[in-house]
């Protein structure tokens, strides 16, 4: 029984400590993973989409719409940072609007002591399509 426990346990530190419990978000190409014992970290960066559709209305410019991802411990992990949801939010600012052009995703991601914490926000122009 000794030698069980103290196996499970040996596994349990090795997923840990190796980064196999991190956090990764995929959000315009960035993925920030919390690997090993990370006890404080913050970063940030950035990434621009461009796909543009061939004829469009502007709307609206300069639309945002942010989004935090979670992680206690890399045990529980909270929340949506999905382009979907980011646009679906940035769309609801400008009526009538059903895409997006001109795409900028930046994110920043901060970790103390296992509680990681990304926040994905995107700013984009809200067009009407034709």
């Amino acid at each position: 029984m000794k030698k069980s426990l103290m196996f499970v346990a040996v596994c349990a530190i090795a997923a840990i400590m190796t980064g196999c419990a991190g956090v990764a978000t995929n959000n315009g190409g960035v993925a920030p993973v919390s690997a090993g014992p990370n006890f404080f970290s913050e970063v940030s960066g950035n990434a621009i989409l461009n796909e543009t559709p061939v004829a469009y209305t502007v709307v609206k410019k300069n639309v945002t719409a942010s989004a935090k991802l979670m992680s206690y411990f890399t045990a529980v992990n909270i929340g949506d940072v999905s382009y979907a949801t980011l646009k679906a939010e940035a769309l609801k600012q400008a009526p009538g609007a059903d895409d997006l052009v001109g795409i900028k995703m930046d994110y920043k991601m901060r970790n103390i002591c296992g509680i990681n914490e990304v926040t994905v926000t995107m700013t984009a122009t809200a067009v009407k399509t034709k």
